[in-house]
């Protein structure tokens, strides 16, 4: 588990557990009392809680453990509100910190406002199941859990998506996961390692493609680029330029094919520009202006 941190360029930054809400305005000076407020006496303090607990639950009446987890005791409590936040308060159940557990791309920002909670807000009133639709809105975040943590905290796990691979689409390269789930947030520039994936239909089955593809490590680790074609088949390009057409059914068969003969032939060795395997019956290669020279020297 570790706290939410706000990024401040490459300082350490100081751990902040929740911010004020930016619609909020600062209150107008006060004239201070001369009697200091004494604090609540320790032995008062778990009444304090036992009393809290004990009005939330009786004002909901039935049904009062499943609202509590589900966070809809916010809703219960909204009438008397006032009233029950200062026995809250005196009983220490406000927030006073959200901690993260699986945050790796997530804006802390973000985070922050989609749970929608400030410091001294009482920790009862605070709506989890709505504060977790709101963070599974985040482009970043698969799945999210929220938790209340008496007396004082609130605790997000997030199961982020992960970066499969660069979609290039409408002369715009975008971030996908491995579910074709655009993450609109990411920027491909510090992705740039990843293979990249073209055209109309690339993202939905890019998947299922590299599954494929990696079914032949040797062959895959020269894969740079996979362009889809009217969105039936494959184009596959290598890191030397080489480009295969793969046939758009029993692609596999073909892809494995391939593979073999590169390795009894040394085939991508030949100086070719592209093969052709569409056809079930014959192999169509094109070769290079060098490589078709150097051939038609040897016939001559």
């Amino acid at each position: 588990m570790r706290p939410l941190r706000f990024a401040a360029g490459d300082r350490p930054a100081p751990i902040v557990h929740a911010r004020p809400r930016p619609d909020r305005q600062p209150a107008a000076p006060r004239r201070r009392s001369t009697a200091r407020r004494r604090p609540a006496p320790l032995w008062l303090r778990p009444v304090a809680v036992s009393a809290a607990v004990t009005l939330a639950i009786a004002m909901l009446g039935g049904g009062a453990w499943w609202l509590w987890h589900s966070g809809r005791i916010a809703t219960a409590l909204a009438a008397g509100q006032h009233g029950i936040a200062e026995v809250m308060a005196l009983g220490g159940l406000t927030v006073q910190q959200v901690n993260v557990q699986g945050r790796h791309e997530t804006a802390p920002e973000q985070i922050l406002a989609a749970v929608g909670v400030q410091r001294g807000d009482p920790i009862l009133f605070f709506d989890a199941e709505a504060a977790r639709q709101r963070l599974e809105r985040i482009g970043w975040v698969k799945k999210a859990s929220v938790q209340r943590l008496l007396p004082d905290t609130i605790l997000l796990r997030l199961i982020e998506r992960r970066p499969f691979a660069r979609w290039q689409i409408d002369g715009k390269t975008v971030l996908i996961d491995r579910d074709g789930t655009v993450l609109s947030q990411g920027d491909p520039a510090d992705f740039r390692d990843l293979r990249r994936v073209v055209g109309a239909g690339a993202a939905d089955h890019a998947g299922a493609l590299f599954d494929m593809l990696m079914a032949e490590p040797r062959l895959f680790a020269r894969v740079r680029s996979a362009v889809r074609v009217r969105d039936r088949r494959w184009d596959i390009e290598l890191d030397d330029g080489v480009t295969i057409k793969l046939p758009e059914e029993n692609a596999e068969t073909a892809w494995r094919h391939l593979a073999l003969l590169d390795q009894e032939q040394k085939l991508l060795s030949k100086g070719l520009v592209a093969i052709d395997l569409r056809l079930p019956d014959r192999l169509v290669v094109k070769l290079s202006p060098t490589a078709a020279k150097r051939m038609a020297g040897r016939e001559t």
